[in-house]
């Protein structure tokens, strides 16, 4: 009797593993062909109870983008078998739908488990980084980095979590053990072109710009690290080459107008540098730093009318310093003989920032001019040198030499001042 009982389990097992079987070649041939919806409907309506039917179905909706719905099923797996593979799929479905805290969790107790699933403390490590962990994540790719030494991968996360503490030299290791494993490794070499350039390494800087460029040409972020370093070492033809390069890979920006138009600025193209800047206006008609470029340019060509407009209006939509535009609206209403209105300007322009020489310079000489009362030039000449004495020769050899005429002028009338 007994051995009746056994053979017909085992017959009853394997006609549904069959029918299983037979329902999976079925969905099989629908997901090929990418019929998610009907391979969704035959699998739910089989009311298969097995680990392998739930895992199917929650991989479909995983795939889809369904995730809640992935979710679901991966759990309904675990009831029949809480086996470790589908707890990695629930977590990254977690980490899909953007429950990350719930992802970890899961992660955390996979990896305390079983320390040899490299794959899951590679996901963990990274959300950690995206959670802020940063102490966490450094040390779990510590550990990644020791488990696999020839993957560029874990120094270049090492490098990342480094970054995020601030541990500038031990991030650039990070980023360059990761680039000696692998000098193909296109984010490490990003990464350490950053890195040297914020260093002021030049040289560096370039080597791997250079490098970068030579794996990916029409790569757009080293593109702009070589059109920035060749505009800030001064090279603007060729920075306007891979400006050139960027339109022509439709990377189109507000910086990359204005970068344009400062290189042909900087080689007296007005004409060209005034249809980048217009260009960048396009694209953001109230950004403050454009219309002082506008109001730059048009005082390089004497359009007194234009600049002041430009400028007036940079002031009106700009935040925090201001300093450059009050300035120069200073000295066009000097060069226009309104020294009232340019003692203002100036004023204004120190006061937005105490550390510009050349407007208290300016103040200064125009209170100078405009007021009889020397004193009032005094006291500025006087500031002048207290703070900034080393800035510029010609300015501080001028300053003093007016202190001693305005000192001199007021002994003659009997009048002593300090």
């Amino acid at each position: 009797m007994k051995k009746i009982f056994v053979t017909l389990l085992l017959i009853i097992v394997t006609l549904k593993t069959e029918a299983q079987s037979s329902v999976f070649n079925v969905v099989d041939s629908l997901l090929l062909k990418g019929n998610y919806p009907k391979a969704l409907f035959i699998l739910e309506n089989e009311e298969l109870k097995t680990l392998e039917a739930f895992d199917k179905i929650a991989s479909i909706y995983h795939t889809i983008g369904n995730f809640n719905k992935a979710i679901d099923y991966y759990k309904k797996a675990l009831e029949v078998d809480d086996n470790e593979d589908i707890n990695v799929k629930l977590g990254n479905a977690y980490n899909a739908a953007g429950l990350s805290s719930k992802a970890i969790l899961i992660y955390e107790e996979i990896i305390e488990k079983d320390t040899s699933n490299l794959l899951v403390a590679n996901s963990l490590g990274k959300l950690y980084l995206a959670k802020n962990n940063h102490e966490n994540a450094e040390q779990l790719f510590r550990f990644l980095k020791k488990k696999d030494t020839l993957n560029p991968n874990y120094p270049y996360q090492l490098a990342v979590a480094f970054s995020k503490q601030n541990k500038l030299f031990k991030m650039g290791q990070s980023y360059l053990d990761a680039y000696n494993l692998d000098t193909l490794h296109i984010k490490s070499i990003y990464e350490l072109a950053n890195f040297f350039d914020e260093l002021r390494m030049r040289d560096s800087t370039m080597l791997f710009i250079d490098k970068g460029l030579k794996i990916d040409s029409t790569n757009i972020n080293f593109i702009q690290l070589k059109a920035n370093e060749l505009y800030f070492t001064k090279d603007f033809k060729q920075a306007i080459k891979y400006l050139t390069k960027l339109y022509s890979l439709n990377f189109i920006s507000v910086n990359t107008y204005e970068m344009f138009g400062m290189c042909y600025y900087n080689l007296k193209d007005f004409n060209r540098a005034e249809a980048n800047f217009k260009d960048a206006l396009k694209l953001e008609r109230d950004n403050p730093k454009i219309l002082y470029r506008l109001g730059t340019l048009y005082y390089e060509l004497k359009d007194y009318k234009l600049a002041k407009l430009y400028l007036m209006q940079s002031v009106m939509y700009g935040k925090g310093d201001l300093d450059k535009q009050y300035f120069l609206s200073g000295v066009i209403e000097k060069e226009e003989k309104n020294l009232k209105v340019a003692l203002n300007f100036f004023n204004d322009s120190f006061k937005n920032n105490f550390n510009n020489y050349k407007a208290l310079y300016e103040l200064a000489t125009t209170s100078d001019s405009y007021f009889k009362d020397k004193k009032i030039a005094l006291k500025h000449y006087q500031k002048y040198l207290e703070r900034f004495e080393s800035k510029d020769l010609a300015m501080t050899v001028y300053a003093i030499n007016r202190i001693k005429e305005i000192k001199k002028q007021f002994f003659i009338e009997g009048e002593i001042v300090d």
